[in-house]
């Protein structure tokens, strides 16, 4: 299993300083996971004293990451 980074959430990940190995413990282990819009998945995980949601599909063998945010 790959995961990959859209443009956009490499960009998110700079801006709202989340690490990449945040995003892939997230993926690996969330707290919860929640059916999203668009046949997307939610994956939450207290990280740090916060919420790390990232937002994905699965295409394949791969993990596409749409985004990245703090909170829910």
């Amino acid at each position: 299993m790959r995961i990959i980074y859209t443009d956009h959430a490499r960009e998110r990940l700079e801006g709202r300083i989340i690490r990449k190995e945040w995003v892939e413990e997230t993926l690996k282990n969330p707290d919860r996971l929640i059916d999203a819009e668009y046949g997307r998945k939610q994956a939450i995980k207290r990280i740090n004293g916060q919420e790390i949601s990232v937002i994905y599909v699965m295409e394949n063998d791969n993990i596409i990451v749409i985004t990245v945010f703090w909170g829910e």
